[in-house]
């Protein structure tokens, strides 16, 4: 009895530590628990990553089909040996296996890919999206590999439509395929049109994803597919002239048509709400510092254009106070600058004109630090700045 004890306490060690060792060294694990039918396949499913093969005594097959003999649920070795008989070009021996191997777990995701590529093969698009939304609801790995697939997918009307009867059932992964499309770049067209079909079977959008997907469009040359999606967004918006005058936008995702405060981490700039419904830009730039603190994407037609503001809290020399510049974002060229005077000048208040020529489609309004040797670098606040057509 005593023996039986310390055998029964030895096996019962070996086995608890066989499954802690399977997750960082499935070698050992096995032997540890060789007897183990779901550490055997850990080991074979690691043996064949390592070295896939259709040789059919190679070592991670032979520790397959001994995995299954010890235990036939182990769904690790059905995929080994489906990905063998893959490799053998024997398409009925792996169906049979990934057939059987979806029976048993649906979090297994080789089998789902397999089930897709089978579905797809045979032209059926709704079997193939059935196993889509199953993967995607089973397995943690599944975004990653089929989210850019489908993403792509998009350009064709028959996958939308049925894509959102779908999301009609709202999967746990919706959410986070409407994240990824939106800002992917994969196919910012096709997923514009998926959205607006989607707005009509009642898809919900966060504003936003939608202002990521115009990024995504303007960065895919789709500019004015871009301004349309902004102006849905933006109903108020207007293509003849700057936006947002007093900075009093608040969103999480600003889009190249929105105001978006320079990337420069050696300067602080931000846009933030005031009290009165508004906003304003603060900035503040270390000594011997310079370049953007704020921009804005625009899409003007050639002419005269006048920009008019305020400043608050700006006390610098004349070589080193901020300026305003329109540049054509076509070659870079600009089209005129706009110095920012001190504050306490004339309330603060600043204008002047940019003209605007007849091969630049898109410009870029910015405001530009000039480093400083002051002590305390450049420092102060715009209110407001708006730049219009000239009458």
């Amino acid at each position: 009895m005593a023996l039986g004890l310390v055998v029964g306490g030895y096996l019962g060690l070996t086995a608890s530590a066989a499954n802690v060792v399977v997750k960082v060294d499935p070698a050992r694990a096995h032997l540890l628990a060789p007897g183990n039918g779901v550490i055997t396949a850990d080991y074979a499913q690691t043996l064949f990553t390592q070295n896939p093969t259709a040789d059919d005594d190679a070592p991670s097959v032979r520790l397959a089909r001994k995995a299954l003999r010890q235990d036939p649920t182990t769904v690790e070795a059905l995929t080994v040996l489906g990905l063998h008989a893959q490799l053998q070009n024997d398409a009925a021996r792996t169906g049979r296996i990934f057939t059987y191997s979806n029976l048993l777990s649906r979090r297994e995701l080789r089998p789902k890919i397999w089930a897709i590529e089978d579905a797809v093969t045979r032209g059926d698009i709704a079997e193939a999206l059935r196993q889509y939304d199953l993967a995607l609801r089973t397995s943690p790995d599944a975004q990653s590999l089929l989210f850019p697939t489908l993403t792509a997918a998009l350009v064709e009307p028959q996958i939308r439509a049925r894509l959102l009867r779908i999301l009609a059932t709202r999967p746990i992964w919706e959410e986070s395929f409407i994240r990824y499309a939106a800002s992917s770049r994969i196919n910012p067209e096709g997923v514009l049109k998926f959205f607006a079909e989607g707005r009509q079977a009642g898809v919900v959008v966060p504003s936003d994803q939608r202002a990521a997907l115009i990024n995504a469009l303007f960065a895919a040359g789709k500019t004015d597919l871009a301004w349309k999606a902004y102006a849905r967004l933006r109903p108020n918006a207007r293509r003849d002239r700057s936006r947002d005058p007093n900075f009093a936008l608040a969103a999480d995702v600003r889009t190249i048509f929105d105001w978006q405060a320079g990337y420069d981490p050696s300067m602080s700039a931000a846009i933030l709400k005031t009290g009165d419904g508004k906003g304003l830009l603060d900035f503040a730039v270390p000594p011997s510092t310079g370049g953007v603190l704020v921009h804005q994407t625009e899409l003007l037609a050639p002419g005269a254009y006048r920009l008019t503001g305020q400043s608050v809290g700006i006390d610098q020399p004349e070589q080193s106070q901020p300026y305003w510049v329109l540049t054509c974002q076509m070659n870079g060229r600009e089209l005129g600058r706009i110095r920012v005077s001190n504050s306490a000048l004339n309330n603060g208040r600043f204008a002047g004109h940019f003209s605007v020529p007849e091969n630049c489609t898109v410009q870029t309004l910015s405001l530009v630090a000039v480093p400083s040797d002051d002590i305390s670098g450049v420092s102060g606040q715009i209110v407001r700045a708006e730049l219009v057509p000239t009458e």
